[in-house]
């Protein structure tokens, strides 16, 4: 779980990146994306499936998880952004992973790919002074508006940036 010392700093990040507007979100968010990206594509396709303990998830399980994740924020920037709230159920699908048939691993990566761009086209498509009046409860956050849903996924590319390294590093040994 979160620390409530943790929940205040990066509320508090969150809210001060939106503050600066939807164009310099969209660029902290293209950079955590890249780098993101980058480190989920530098391993081989045998490693993608090997966990670093039982209970953990493999880089697989991760990607899953990600494009899941990043999904439900651009659906919460798009419908925030205009003036529709969001459903319940989308709340949800934040966090989630779904099964990935057995894809080949490049083909996830691509995923992740064309969902990095949608939510960046749903940034660049936000006016640069949006209604952030409307806002949608994130579970650790509280309460955010389309920049802020947008500004935590940053905090979330880095932190997924942060695991799978170290998922990387188990595996790869």
């Amino acid at each position: 779980m979160v620390s409530e010392d943790v929940r205040a700093r990066v509320t508090s990040y969150i809210k001060h990146q939106a503050g600066k507007g939807p164009q310099p979100v969209a660029t902290i968010v293209a950079d955590s994306q890249r780098r993101l990206l980058d480190t989920l594509s530098s391993v081989d396709e045998p490693l993608t499936t090997r966990k670093p303990a039982p209970d953990e998830w493999c880089l697989r399980e991760l990607l899953r998880h990600v494009i899941d994740a990043q999904n439900g924020v651009t659906r919460a920037v798009e419908r925030l952004a205009s003036g529709t709230e969001v459903k319940v159920d989308e709340r949800r699908a934040i966090g989630m992973k779904k099964e990935d048939a057995g894809r080949p691993y490049a083909e996830m990566l691509d995923e992740l790919r064309a969902s990095n761009q949608r939510l960046q086209n749903t940034m660049a498509a936000l006016p640069a002074q949006p209604d952030t009046a409307l806002t949608a409860p994130h579970p650790f956050f509280g309460e955010l508006n389309c920049v802020e849903w947008a500004a935590f996924q940053k905090i979330h590319d880095e932190d997924h940036i942060q695991h799978a390294n170290k998922v990387i590093a188990v595996v790869s040994h």
